[in-house]
């Protein structure tokens, strides 16, 4: 069977399936639920996912910084204006590693204790690639392997890594279609969505079937009008019954149908969160009450009968073309204590084995400064944090830090040596989907409907161009 053709079918029977999880009196929705419950019980423990987006690009070369005698003095060289002092820095000591000394950007000091006890890994050089590329390629003029679209484009690359598939049009993240594959076995009795954001909409959690939950840093979005139309309660009936009862057109059906789960929705999260009282305390930053609704989330997760679970937040302000050394020192302290917390708050739920957080940015940046910023690049270095990490390691190749080094394609813009696809398959495979099947529920569903197993391919069409599937810094 064509692989494009047996995808979406795969896809159109999984959304069916969960679509008929509705149809409640009907013997075929009792069969369905019974077997999800089943499902979900036999399944391995709760797990979560938390993306942390650093939006704007991220400049990697002042965020870990090479420390041997000749690397550190040919970072100096390639920005001198922006180049950390050594007092700046806070020395690793990976285990395993044999590359360049490397340290961590002093404003990180909130995840370095972590990195150290073994709970925060370091990506070296990661970024989206169509299939792997040498410097030579790169170098031929017109590349012979292809290459993502507009790669300095703030857009485009933020699309190539949520969609994973840097080299065509998606209408769906990575995330999502994991959600997709794992919702209904999973979280079967949920009225909320596996995919949550606190950072508004996002490619990255679009599915087939998956629409994520959006929420704020206070809980649920609410629709004031459905408790009290200017103190008048018959008022608010009828504003309910306007926004969700049945029509006959297509259109206005739809939209009733989407305030109806919303109202649903908003209910079961305010109420679920009602009974939440977190022990840790978290920064009062944008990130750091973002990072505590997601906390707040995973102590309701049972409230919310989800036994998995997908986020996304957002921090903002790292397009740094001017002043890089103050305004990213301020974003990285935010970023690093608002992690710290988080995984605190993990912890104290008894839960740290079972959360996983990863950051992304749509690209890092130049090593070369333009003078007091840097421009646009490509590869990045990025931290994934939790207690089934296997920390103080740096996983990847770290690149030559120099001008013209053998990653370099131009102004010291990193050639990434390691894939989107390979860092996000290796955490969706922790996260429960396998390159054989997803679970007994889907798998036997599928089987049953005439389509094979479930896949890694599913999540990320590309992976089989890419030579490590699975990085290892998960256990």
């Amino acid at each position: 069977m064509n692989s494009t053709i047996h995808n979406h079918a795969r896809r159109d029977f999984l959304r069916r399936a969960a679509q008929m999880s509705v149809l409640t009196g009907t013997p075929l929705a009792g069969t369905l639920l019974a077997a999800g419950a089943a499902s979900a019980q036999t399944a391995a423990g709760y797990k979560a996912l938390v993306c942390i987006n650093l939006s704007g690009g991220n400049d990697q070369s002042n965020t870990v910084v090479p420390t041997g005698g000749a690397e550190y003095n040919a970072y100096v060289a390639a920005r001198p204006a922006l180049a950390l002092q050594r007092s700046q820095l806070l020395d690793l000591a990976p285990q395993g590693y044999s590359g360049q000394p490397l340290a961590l950007h002093s404003a990180l000091s909130g995840i370095k204790p972590l990195f150290d006890q073994g709970r925060v890994a370091l990506l070296a050089n990661v970024g989206p690639l169509a299939v792997p590329i040498t410097k030579a390629q790169w170098n031929s003029g017109h590349p012979t392997v292809a290459v993502p679209a507009q790669l300095t484009s703030h857009s485009d690359q933020q699309s190539a890594w949520q969609t994973g598939l840097p080299d065509r049009p998606s209408e769906t993240g990575w995330l999502g279609r994991i959600g997709d594959l794992t919702a209904a076995a999973y979280n079967p009795g949920s009225g909320v969505s596996v995919a949550m954001s606190v950072a508004g909409n996002n490619m990255l959690q679009a599915g087939e079937s998956t629409i994520q939950y959006q929420l704020t840093t206070q809980g649920a979005v609410k629709v004031r009008a459905l408790n009290d139309l200017y103190g008048s309660a018959a008022g608010a009936t009828a504003i309910r019954r306007l926004m969700t009862d049945p029509r006959s057109h297509l259109f206005e059906n739809e939209l009733s149908k989407v305030s109806a789960r919303a109202i649903s929705g908003e209910a079961l999260v305010t109420n679920a969160l009602a009974g939440v009282s977190l022990t840790v305390a978290f920064p009062s930053t944008s990130i750091g009450k973002q990072l505590e609704m997601v906390a707040r989330m995973v102590a309701a997760r049972g409230a919310l009968a989800q036994g998995r679970q997908l986020f996304f937040v957002q921090h903002g302000g790292y397009d740094f073309h001017d002043d890089l050394p103050a305004s990213q020192a301020l974003k990285l302290k935010e970023l690093g204590d608002a992690m710290a917390a988080f995984y605190a708050a993990t912890a104290a739920l008894g839960v740290a084995n079972n959360v996983t957080a990863f950051t992304t940015s749509e690209f890092g940046r130049a090593l070369q400064s333009n003078g007091r910023g840097s421009d646009h690049g490509w590869g990045g270095h990025h931290f994934i944090m939790g207690g089934a990490v296997l920390g103080n390691r740096v996983y990847g190749n770290f690149p030559t830090v120099a001008i013209g080094g053998p990653e370099d394609s131009g102004q010291g813009r990193l050639i990434p040596t390691t894939s989107v696809d390979e860092y996000a398959a290796t955490l969706t495979r922790w996260f429960g989907v396998s390159d054989a099947s997803v679970d007994e529920y889907a798998a036997t569903l599928t089987r049953w409907f005439g389509v094979s197993d479930a896949n890694m391919s599913t999540v990320l069409p590309n992976l089989s161009r890419f030579p490590k599937p699975n990085l290892g810094f998960m256990a």
